[in-house]
């Protein structure tokens, strides 16, 4: 069997084979999500998430926690959720911009939510009665010492993260056009194979989601899509003409792409 931690490690880079700047970089990192919590805002909940929380819902059942730690709480998708199902809630994130939108979330909603400045590499936290992160593993690149410390540090554990298909629009344009998509790499099969070699026998559920993409016109959607493509020299009259085959044009006036996609959530 091989490694699947030096699988993981190997597709965390780029597919040039080059390490991705915001995997190995603190600062890249931190400079992203500084202007990114804004734009998000307070209202920048991912409306798929409220799906997500449904399933780890239905994996909880009536349990409740004198305490769980988020790894990575983003803009704070689960947060509140998560609050509501223990007594104290630690957020454990590197980014001081994070942790501020969140420590504002938690005051205006009432939630008891403390927060850690860490990476989980880092972390010198006390066990709690759950872990819980999501989407939060792209820097793990220790990744059987990160899974290690969740699991000594909850007595319950909930990980996962999103995954393919990607946008049908990027199949067709390297089908169509011979292009060379950047593609998500990373991929939960992976962290549960980690896990099995660590000797966690895990529970998995897979979740099928939806997001609507809007667009004011095609053309806005094609630039969209050119941020992920990888070859040089193409046209982006061609770029417009495959990707508006996949548009359907609102009563609003906008044109939307519905993504079908998926989610995994790992528990033991």
């Amino acid at each position: 069997m091989p490694n699947f931690g030096d699988i993981w490690r190997d597709l965390q880079n780029g597919w040039d084979g080059k390490p991705v700047a915001r995997t190995v970089d603190d600062e890249v990192e931190l400079r992203f999500w500084k202007p990114y919590i804004h734009y998000k805002g307070p209202e920048g909940i991912d409306q798929y998430s409220r799906r997500i929380w449904g399933t780890v819902e239905d994996i909880l059942g009536d349990r409740f926690f004198d305490s769980i730690v988020e790894i990575g709480p983003g803009w704070g998708n689960y947060t509140l959720d998560l609050a509501s199902r223990c007594e104290q809630l630690t957020c454990v994130d590197m980014s001081a911009d994070v942790l501020r939108h969140i420590a504002n979330m938690a005051k205006q909603s009432g939630a008891n939510v403390r927060t850690a400045r860490s990476k989980w590499e880092d972390y010198k936290g006390k066990k709690s009665g759950m872990v819980f992160g999501f989407n939060c593993f792209y820097r793990m690149s220790e990744i059987e010492v990160c899974l290690q410390k969740i699991d000594r540090l909850g007595d319950f554990h909930v990980i996962g993260m999103t995954s393919g298909p990607e946008r049908q629009y990027y199949k067709a344009l390297e089908k169509e056009l011979g292009l060379r998509i950047r593609s998500s790499r990373l991929d939960y099969i992976v962290l549960v194979n980690v896990l099995y070699q660590l000797g966690l026998d895990v529970n998995m559920r897979i979740v099928d989601l939806e997001r609507d993409y809007v667009f004011s016109s095609v053309e806005a959607a094609a630039r969209n899509a050119s941020r992920k493509i990888l070859s040089d020299g193409y046209s982006m009259d061609d770029v417009s003409r495959v990707v508006g085959k996949y548009l359907k044009k609102g009563d609003d006036g906008l044109y939307h792409f519905l993504h079908r996609f998926k989610a995994a959530l790992i528990y033991w």
